[in-house]
């Protein structure tokens, strides 16, 4: 291949990008020439030009030319934004990008939409968790009986059932007997320990239902048992501060769960990747649910903005409607994982004949619960 005086080398780009840096694997050169973009004198380099039409390649693969949408992005917005392409740190990557489309296009004026499956999916099924949220929030909340004229069926019961089964049953996992899961419950500094609360189960379960706030997946009154993987993520979770005391759970599965794993929802990535010929349009548009699923549920909880949390709390109901025992996901603010049980506090008397959750200690026994003082961020002083 011959050498051009235009080029860049692998490490300019996200290195996750496995069909991408074999392409430059296959149609680069090796030299210790210093690359203009990251500075790097180790990398393997590749004319600009050459690794340009293959990126034009992968675009016209999931992008077609733009039409009359707001919708429409531009090249950049496509690499960066949508592809991810770029290393962090490098820091040239607009003009990374004008180099490499230098003699296709303008990058700041050329626009493309995304390319669908058919002319049917249309914006039905383009950016579908903002159509689901927005449905969620203004349109149907909680019954989707409203006709949708003859023929026709609920977007959102439909997108779900198609999600369902292209997807969601699909990050299936078993929870063995004998995890271990902590919870952190931050008391009120004007709350006295024998008379307010004790170290034991409903000082530390899931909140009664006269108590329970709307959250990430359940609505308010519904209670869930929600954990973590470790007692540092448990304590993050919290968003504690100085001074503030704290009680922390000690958990112990009794039985086999079976949770709907999304921590796995990357597994389709491939299915995505613009550089591969096997790109799929229909499993593009359920990736970016899957990804804006689990943005939502890592964000904090705000009980001021419970309108925010409807549509991950039915994405959670239809799944328990399966029989699944719960949520596996990332914690946003941990390096472990969460999850959330579809278990509630302890039954009472009064309950009846009414239908209630199930009580979490069906699932998990408290084996240990101690309390502590913030004493900086995130260090214990017991």
């Amino acid at each position: 291949m011959t050498r051009s005086d235009s080029f860049c080398c692998n490490y300019c780009f996200n290195p996750k990008r496995d069909r991408f840096h074999a392409f430059i694997r296959q149609n680069g050169f090796e030299s210790t020439d210093v690359c203009p973009y990251c500075k790097r004198t180790d990398g393997i380099k590749i004319d600009t030009a050459v690794l340009g039409t293959f990126i034009k390649q992968g675009i016209d693969r999931a992008y077609d030319e733009p039409g009359e949408s707001s919708d429409n992005l531009s090249v950049f917005e496509i690499l960066n934004d949508r592809v991810i392409l770029f290393e962090w740190e490098n820091h040239r990557e607009h003009d990374l990008t004008s180099e490499l489309f230098r003699d296709i296009c303008d990058v700041d004026k050329k626009s493309f939409k995304v390319k669908l499956e058919s002319e049917g999916d249309d914006e039905e099924q383009y950016r579908i968790w903002r159509n689901f949220e927005h449905d969620c929030k203004y349109f149907n909340r909680f019954f989707d009986l409203t006709p949708r004229g003859a023929g026709k069926t609920n977007r959102r019961t439909d997108m779900l059932a198609k999600l369902y089964d292209t997807c969601i049953k699909n990050l299936k996992e078993e929870i063995e007997p004998g995890t271990e899961l902590f919870r952190a419950r931050v008391i009120d500094s004007k709350l006295k320990r024998g008379r307010d609360y004790n170290l034991d189960e409903v000082s530390i379960g899931p909140a009664d239902k006269s108590n329970s706030q709307s959250g990430r997946m359940n609505p308010e009154g519904i209670s869930y048992f929600y954990v973590a993987e470790d007692e540092a993520t448990a304590l993050k979770e919290g968003r504690l501060r100085a001074n503030e005391r704290v009680l922390i759970g000690r958990f112990k599965t009794i039985r086999e769960l079976t949770v709907i794993d999304w921590t796995k929802a990357n597994i389709y990535e491939k299915a995505v990747d613009i550089f591969s010929p096997k790109y799929s349009p229909k499993m593009a548009v359920y990736q970016d649910f899957l990804r804006r699923f689990a943005i939502e549920v890592g964000k904090p909880n705000e009980t001021e903005k419970t309108i925010e949390y409807v549509a991950t709390q039915l994405v959670a109901e239809y799944v328990r409607g399966y029989g699944y025992d719960g949520i596996k996901y990332d914690s946003a603010v941990g390096n472990g994982y969460d999850v959330v049980f579809f278990y509630g506090p302890e039954i009472t008397p009064e309950s009846g004949d009414f239908n209630v959750l199930p009580k979490y200690t069906d699932i998990a026994e408290l084996t240990d619960v101690r309390e502590y003082k913030i004493k900086i961020e995130y260090f214990l002083e017991p």
